[in-house]
């Protein structure tokens, strides 16, 4: 018969299933490193600690600001009294 023989001596080898399992590591591990890679592509960039809407978030993007030269000494006083006189919402 034909088909026995197909079937006995081709889709029943089990000589091929350790190649499977390290393709589909491979494939996995692949898929976890781009979602990996999206995911930190993507992520908001602002502080950990603190909150964007809170004052001490705005005092450290101020300094920084300040400490590049994107700001006088007269704008960055003007603007950190602002802060510290305006409460927290």
């Amino acid at each position: 018969d034909l088909m026995g023989y197909y079937w006995n001596d081709h889709m029943n080898n089990t000589n091929w299933w350790p190649f499977m399992a390290v393709m589909m590591f491979i494939v996995l591990a692949a898929l976890v490193l781009a979602a990996l890679a999206f995911l930190r592509h993507y992520r908001p960039e602002h502080h950990a600690n603190a909150p964007m809407n809170s004052p001490s978030s705005a005092i450290a993007i101020l300094q920084e600001r300040f400490a590049r030269g994107e700001l006088t000494e007269e704008e960055y006083r003007l603007r950190l009294k602002m802060l510290r006189d305006t409460p927290p919402s």
